[in-house]
């Protein structure tokens, strides 16, 4: 399970085709990448929806520039939650997101930059 200690809008793109937000998310445990986390809005899932997750492994002493065009970003939308014996991998990431969702007042961040920038 991935522990939050930290989760901030960077920017609103788009996600084919769709608004996006894309939130730098910090690991609250030690030995856990950072995390870019898209999230796109969904009338199903309490308004919101993670379609994308990639690690972050850039060690900012040498990756000054913060970009992805190297191998630091993986894509690990389908394979980052491994599940464990009392919950399936589905499951562990209904509750990252929910608990993302919840992190601070993000929600509400959300809301407003899609709001802000693409109504």
């Amino acid at each position: 399970m991935y522990y939050i200690k930290d989760a901030k809008i960077r920017r609103m793109t788009e996600y084919d085709g769709a608004p996006c937000a894309e939130v730098g998310v910090l690991p609250g445990a030690t030995g856990d990448s950072a995390l870019l986390v898209y999230i796109v809005e969904d009338r199903r899932e309490e308004g919101y929806e993670i379609v994308r997750i990639l690690t972050n492994d850039a060690d900012t002493d040498t990756d000054w520039f913060d970009n992805n065009m190297h191998d630091a970003f993986t894509d690990v939308t389908v394979s980052g939650f491994a599940g464990s014996p009392i919950m399936t991998p589905e499951d562990e990431r209904s509750k990252f997101q929910r608990e993302l969702l919840i992190f601070g007042n993000l929600k509400k961040q959300l809301g407003q930059h899609f709001n802000r920038e693409f109504k």
